[in-house]
Formats: C-alpha cells, sequence, structure tokens
C-alpha cells in the first residue's frame, strides 16, 4: 500500500518525487539531454498546472519537490513528464529500443515546513554529496541559484509555497 493510501492524501500537496534513468546510466551527464529534460519539465507543469518548488537533475536521476493543486494527478504529471521527456532523449540519440526512465518513482507528501525545508535543502546539495561540485549555485539543472540569488533557469520556481497551508 502506498503512503498516499496510508495517510489518505486529496486535495493540495507539497510532494518530493525521485525518478531514477534506466539501468543508473549517467546519460544526464550529456547537457543537451539535461536540458532537454529540464524544459519538458517545465512544459509538463504548466500543461498540468504543477508548481515546480525545486528541483535538481542529476547524472542518472532527478529529484523534484512539486506543489499540486490535487495530488490524484500525480501519476498523470510523472507518466506525461517522462514518456514525453523519453521520446524528445530517443529522438535526440536516433535510437529505436529505448527505456529512459525506470518505470518507478518515489514520493513523499510533505506536510510541515521542517520537512520542506530538509527536503529542498537535500535537493539543492545533492551534487555536492556527490562531490560533483563544491557549491549548490554551480551546479546548472537545478533550484538552487534560484532560491539563492536573483537568477533565473529554463525551469520556472515557483518559491510562494504559502498556498499549500
Amino acid at each position: 500500500m502506498s503512503v498516499s493510501k496510508k495517510l489518505n492524501v486529496s486535495g493540495t500537496s507539497l510532494v518530493f518525487v525521485t525518478t531514477t534513468i534506466e539501468n543508473w546510466e549517467p546519460l544526464f551527464n550529456d547537457k543537451e539531454i539535461a536540458k532537454i529534460i529540464a524544459l519538458q519539465l517545465n512544459e509538463t507543469a504548466t500543461f498540468f498546472n504543477v508548481s515546480i518548488v525545486g528541483y535538481v537533475i542529476m547524472p542518472n536521476h532527478i529529484h523534484m519537490l512539486l506543489g499540486l493543486k490535487n495530488y490524484k494527478n500525480l501519476p498523470k504529471f510523472i507518466q506525461s513528464f517522462k514518456s514525453l521527456s523519453s521520446r524528445k532523449v530517443k529522438r535526440l540519440l536516433e535510437v529505436n529500443n529505448f527505456k529512459l526512465w525506470m518505470r518507478r518513482y518515489d514520493s513523499f507528501v510533505i506536510t510541515l515546513e521542517k520537512q520542506f525545508r530538509i527536503k529542498l535543502e537535500y535537493v539543492h546539495n545533492n551534487p555536492v554529496r556527490q562531490k560533483l561540485i563544491d557549491n549548490p549555485i554551480d551546479w546548472e539543472f537545478s533550484s538552487a541559484k534560484q532560491w539563492l540569488t536573483d537568477n533565473t533557469d529554463i525551469v520556472k520556481i515557483d518559491k510562494d509555497f504559502s498556498w499549500i497551508r
């Protein structure tokens, strides 16, 4: 039984989501592929009216903090994002038999401000923990720069998460 069923989650929710590349291949080290993923994340979020509160695209997985007006839309959002991004990467790589994403994803419903702060810090510091960079704002495909400076990114971040209360 999923956590959301145990908690009887519905309605407006802030959710921490992780999804991983098939076989943990570090495809997102390729900046062109990582950019496709970032652009598709932004496009899918716009279509589904999902707020991206934080994200990081790592070499072989992605972490997202998503604000949803209706939690029940999360599976449709994830399925659409994965399907569309997979097609675009497949086209770029010019391959036929290709699977970008593992089938499953992990999600955690955030119910407390403290949980949110912990998860956002985890997302932004992931490249530092993996020794890919020294400072979170130096990772190109992350919301850290938008949270810690006035810079913008190709992914639109919603820093006004007060609507979840």
